[in-house]
């Protein structure tokens, strides 16, 4: 937070641990058995996150997905479906997710528990909860959690201090840490977050693996043809964007060498009229480039008729990868 913020910041305070305790005694009804917990016959693994904004969740959940049915799993996601169009069966990330693996199974309903019986219902052996850490109703046999490794916790403070959705001791939870874009970090930077989630979850032994969570490839869109990522070098584009954090956006963009001429940012979730994308290739078309924009965001657009071009993001570990034991496979 800026210096500029800090007064917003101690005004908030109080309002931030009002909530984060809040959230403790939630946890604690679930811990002590007064809020009841509903189990599904069948694995349960929950991938979430301490805080708001992108923690690479959605690129965790198509990994963890696709390691699921290389296990002869027949994988299935639940998910709140937050920022679905009305009418909708998928919100951006569930598209995303059902345009890299079109054989997942997918229910989004604020209900999981009824949802996770109608996955079932249809075929789902192994059930990923997306966005879940929060979400005690349901059952899970695993809790994977996200962290940027750059900024584990924010600023350390609850909404609407800060970004943490529950105090750090929600870490205890966690039988598994994937620090999320760790590139650039060295080795020992790397060991000196581990420790410290193992410290904060108090949990000497926990697994803890670093990933990059970085573009892979370019496609173009509407044909799908992929290109490599040189390409962008000296490529001026128009970024066209609807998500948590634009500015990782951009900067992922300029790293890869693209001259960025002008970005067009909207809140999250938000849906691009067919005036909106025109204007938007109009002024990369204008400026002799691309339009460009996220795979979170691709879905949207095809359905607006314009060319377009979409950076790809994968998740990629920089050492080993969990062991099927350690992902309940």
């Amino acid at each position: 937070m800026a210096a500029s913020d800090q007064p917003l910041r101690a005004a908030l305070w109080p309002f931030g641990l009002a909530y984060g305790a809040a959230m403790a005694v939630r946890n604690w009804a679930f811990d002590a058995g007064l809020r009841r917990s509903h189990r599904l016959p069948v694995p349960v693994v929950s991938v979430g996150n301490l805080t708001v904004g992108g923690t690479g969740k959605t690129p965790t959940v198509q990994w963890l997905c696709a390691r699921a049915r290389a296990a002869g799993k027949r994988p299935g996601v639940l998910a709140r479906g937050y920022g679905r169009a009305p009418g909708a069966e998928l919100n951006d990330e569930g598209a995303m997710l059902q345009a890299a693996l079109p054989w997942l199974l997918q229910e989004q309903d604020p209900d999981r528990v009824a949802a996770g019986a109608r996955l079932l219902a249809r075929g789902a052996d192994f059930v990923v909860l997306d966005d879940g850490l929060q979400h005690r109703r349901l059952h899970r046999d695993l809790d994977l959690v996200c962290l940027d490794a750059r900024m584990p916790f924010g600023n350390g403070l609850c909404l609407p201090a800060g970004d943490l959705r529950e105090f750090r001791s929600g870490l205890r939870r966690a039988g598994l840490v994937l620090l999320t874009r760790a590139e650039g970090l060295d080795a020992a930077a790397i060991a000196a977050r581990a420790q410290k989630v193992r410290d904060l979850a108090g949990q000497e032994h926990l697994p803890v693996h670093a990933t990059s969570h970085g573009p892979v490839a370019v496609r173009s869109e509407p044909d799908g043809t992929a290109v490599p990522l040189a390409t962008l070098r000296g490529q001026p584009v128009v970024l066209l964007s609807a998500i948590a954090r634009p500015g990782s956006f951009r900067a992922t963009v300029e790293g890869l060498g693209a001259r960025v001429v002008q970005e067009l940012r909207h809140r999250d979730h938000h849906r691009f009229t067919a005036a909106e994308a025109a204007a938007a290739v109009a002024l990369a078309e204008r400026a002799g480039g691309w339009l460009l924009t996220t795979e979170k965001d691709a879905p949207k657009l095809r359905g607006c008729g314009v060319p377009f071009r979409v950076l790809r993001i994968a998740l990629t570990f920089l050492g080993a990868e969990p062991s099927d034991a350690e992902l309940r496979l």
